[in-house]
């Protein structure tokens, strides 16, 4: 059984099962509760935590794609100033994954995906993020397969070892 938080729990992120608070589009995810059944006016819900965090990741992913490939652009485009302290918040990511700012991003796989999603989780979750494990991400980067054409590579500047064996596969661009 997927694990789920809907409506059940204090930190509106996981009572949506969207750790990564995507707001309300039109956008037809996989796993997305309708507007008409969902409890939440601004923020996406999900059907359980795997779809939310799927659709955090092909977010990123697709914001990287799209020449977001550094952590300060990346993060202007997913957390605008409008709604955070994105200076704070750039630092935060880059102090986790261990690259500065401007580092350009050139390459994806998943234990640089699983680290970036635990670093802004920890920003958009604050102590609750632990309660997302790593497992619960390697559950939704298996739902993604393989999404690119292209392979990436990145240089992590900090020694690092997965909390759970990860499988190292390149994900790839569209």
């Amino acid at each position: 059984m997927s694990k789920s938080f809907l409506n059940n729990h204090a930190v509106r992120g996981l009572r949506n099962n969207n750790p990564g608070n995507l707001v309300r589009t039109p956008d037809a995810w996989q796993g997305k509760i309708p507007f008409p059944q969902s409890k939440d006016a601004k923020f996406e819900q999900f059907n359980s935590l795997k779809w939310g965090l799927r659709a955090m990741l092909k977010d990123l992913i697709h914001d990287i794609n799209k020449g977001k490939n550094t952590v300060t652009k990346l993060i202007n485009e997913y957390a605008p100033k409008s709604e955070n302290n994105t200076k704070a918040y750039i630092l935060s990511v880059c102090k986790s994954i261990g690259v500065k700012p401007d580092d350009k991003i050139t390459a994806i796989n998943n234990e640089f995906l699983t680290l970036l999603v635990r670093a802004i989780l920890k920003v958009e979750l604050g102590g609750a993020h632990t309660e997302v494990k790593d497992s619960d991400i390697q559950q939704a980067l298996e739902l993604l397969g393989d999404v690119s054409t292209k392979s990436l590579t990145v240089t992590i500047k900090k020694n690092f070892k997965p909390l759970l064996p990860v499988l190292t596969f390149l994900v790839l661009f569209f």
